[in-house]
C-alpha cells in the first residue's frame, strides 16, 4: 500500500472509515457476538454452580472462574483477527484495500482495534452475570481494572491472529485456529488451574502469554496487579509475535 501522492488527513480519513467499516461488519455478523458472547457465559454458569466456599488461586470460585472466562470470551474476540485476514485473503480483499490510501500498518492496526472491540461484550457479559447472579462484589473502579489488565494481557495474542492470518493457508485457518484456540486456552488455565499442572508444565505456562491474561484480571481483584514479570513477558511476546506478523504481512504483499 503506498501514500506517496495522497495527503495525510485523506490518509488518516480513509483509515477512520476503514476502521469503522471493520467494527460495523463485526457487529452485524449476529453468530459471531452471540458465540463470543454466551458460550463463556454458559461455562460461568456450569463452572461456579458448586461450592461457593470452595478457593482456588487465593480466590473463591466465583471470581475465579468469572476471569477464567472472560478472559476466554476475550481472547475469542482478539484471535479472530486471524478469521478476518484469512477470509479477506480467500476472497481478494486485501488486494483491493492495497489499492487505497490504507497503509499496511492503519491495516495491522485496524484489524488489532477491531479484535479488541470485539473483545469487548463477552467479558462484559460475563462480569455483569458474575454480580447478579454470583454476588461478585467489587468496586467501580476495580471493575475497570480487571477488565484493562486482561486486554493488556491479551496484546501478544492480538499479534498472533495477525500472524496466523498470513501464515496459513485460508482453507486451513478454520482447522489450526481452532487447535491453537484450545491451546491457549488450556496454557493460560482457563480451563483448568494452572497451579493443578505438574510443576515442569506450569513452569513453562507461565512463560507464555496467556497464562498471564487471566492472572492479569484475578491479581486485580485480590488487590494485586500483574507485576514486572508478567509485563515483561506480554511485551516481549508482543514484540516477537508482531515482528513475525509484520513479516507474514510483508511475504503476502509479495506474493500477491
Amino acid at each position: 500500500m503506498t501514500t506517496a501522492t495522497v495527503p495525510s488527513a485523506d490518509i488518516r480519513l480513509v483509515n477512520f472509515r476503514y476502521v469503522g467499516s471493520e467494527i460495523g461488519r463485526v457487529w452485524r455478523n449476529a453468530r459471531f457476538i452471540m458465540f463470543s458472547v454466551t458460550l463463556p457465559v454458559l461455562l460461568f454458569a456450569a463452572f461456579s454452580a458448586g461450592d461457593q466456599d470452595e478457593r482456588l488461586g487465593g480466590l473463591t470460585v466465583a471470581p475465579y472462574i468469572m476471569i477464567s472466562m472472560a478472559t476466554f470470551g476475550a481472547m475469542n474476540g482478539v484471535f479472530s483477527i486471524g478469521g478476518r485476514i484469512g477470509m479477506e485473503r480467500a476472497t481478494g480483499w486485501n488486494r483491493q484495500l492495497r489499492l487505497t490510501a490504507l497503509t499496511g500498518r492503519q491495516y495491522l492496526a485496524g484489524k488489532v482495534l477491531t479484535g479488541f472491540t470485539v473483545a469487548l461484550p463477552g467479558m462484559i457479559v460475563v462480569f455483569l452475570f458474575g454480580h447478579f447472579a454470583r454476588d461478585v462484589d467489587l468496586p467501580a473502579g476495580r471493575w475497570a481494572l480487571a477488565g484493562i489488565s486482561i486486554l493488556f494481557a491479551l496484546l501478544p495474542i492480538a499479534a498472533l491472529g495477525c500472524w496466523i492470518g498470513y501464515l496459513v493457508r485460508p482453507e486451513n485457518l478454520q482447522a489450526v485456529a481452532g487447535g491453537l484456540y484450545s491451546l491457549l486456552a488450556l496454557a493460560g488455565g482457563l480451563w483448568v488451574p494452572a497451579d493443578t499442572f505438574p510443576s515442569w508444565l506450569e513452569a513453562i505456562v507461565r512463560m507464555l502469554p496467556m497464562y498471564w491474561a487471566a492472572f492479569a484480571g484475578r491479581a486485580v481483584i485480590s488487590g494485586d496487579w500483574l507485576g514486572w514479570r508478567g509485563v515483561a513477558t506480554v511485551v516481549v511476546w508482543t514484540a516477537v509475535l508482531g515482528a513475525c506478523a509484520v513479516r507474514a504481512y510483508r511475504a503476502d504483499q509479495l506474493r500477491t
